[in-house]
């Protein structure tokens, strides 16, 4: 491990970079961070046992950057490593490939400056090649502005994973009261963190583009089945460590949500023959919701 011991303040705000062979993408990240209007911060990039050249692009920055490198363990590990060694009292996440809005600093610091007591606050996304799902934003313009006049629910969090960390800022003293990452996850961490700040702290949404997604192969995220096998996982970890959730949320949403992800899971399996696996999954979506007729006219063209 090399990480630069500084005798000057501590900044505001440790931005953390975890990255694992990505040495082609993360000069354009580490670029975007540094040319943020808001000055009071420093990065660290956690090297999660790349195998190229990234050693070799963060160096070159030179006491621009704390670099840290550890064995290949995952993202959310990275993560955590990353945190332990801010010296700030704000972290904000990002990932490896993505790029930052040059208001992503200040928006989100002044926001949270004049908030005392807020666990995090997140904002709005924008894809970098153009337009997904009929819109330029991942949240559309709508839901923005609602989650920004009224509030951030749970109801919010739990129908769909609004929350990307990539546009957040998080208390530091928030993120190691409620554990940081679980580092058995590589894919839902976002979502299962969220959970559980929002359960413990106040969090808050701003109506602003504050990073950009950079949508390629590489991505994580397109492991389908460990997505939605991970999400269930979250959701099952959030109703046993916070009983509340449940009289929150309602037992019909909850059963229509897990419903609907052990559909996507059947169908995914089914697809790659894998079909007493999609047998099984499709089993459990029954289960949790026994008038789904969709799911009933598989199960019987599936017998």
């Amino acid at each position: 491990m090399n990480a630069r011991q500084s005798v000057a303040s501590c900044p505001v705000v440790s931005v953390v970079i975890a990255t694992y062979n990505r040495a082609d993408l993360l000069p354009e990240t580490v670029e975007s961070v540094l040319q943020q209007r808001f000055k009071d911060f420093d990065v660290i990039v956690v090297d999660d046992g790349s195998t190229d050249k990234t050693k070799e692009v963060v160096r070159a920055y030179g006491e621009r950057i704390i670099y840290i490198h550890q064995d290949n363990r995952g993202p959310s590990a990275a993560r955590n490593l990353g945190v332990r060694h801010a010296r700030a009292p704000w972290i904000a996440i990002q990932d490896s490939d993505d790029l930052c809005a040059p208001n992503y600093l200040e928006s989100l610091y002044d926001f949270a400056r004049r908030h005392e007591g807020c666990g995090m606050v997140f904002a709005n996304g924008a894809y970098l090649s153009g337009k997904e799902h009929n819109r330029e934003t991942i949240l559309s313009t709508g839901k923005s502005r609602r989650l920004a006049q009224n509030g951030v629910s749970l109801t919010d969090l739990f129908d769909k994973s609004i929350v990307r960390l990539q546009a957040s800022l998080i208390s530091k003293k928030c993120y190691d009261a409620v554990g940081g990452h679980d580092e058995s996850l590589r894919i839902s961490m976002d979502l299962d963190l969220a959970f559980r700040i929002f359960m413990q702290y106040p969090v808050a949404y701003l109506d602003e583009v504050v990073f950009y997604y950079r949508k390629h192969e590489g991505n994580i995220g397109r492991n389908q089945e460990l997505r939605l096998l991970e999400n269930i996982r979250v959701i099952e970890k959030l109703l046993r460590d916070f009983p509340q959730a449940g009289e929150m949320l309602g037992r019909r949403r909850i059963a229509r949500r897990l419903a609907y992800r052990y559909y996507r899971l059947a169908k995914g399996r089914w697809k790659e023959g894998r079909k007493e696996a999609a047998r099984e999954a499709l089993s459990q979506a029954v289960a949790f919701n026994p008038l789904g007729l969709k799911y009933r006219l598989y199960q019987m063209r599936w017998a």
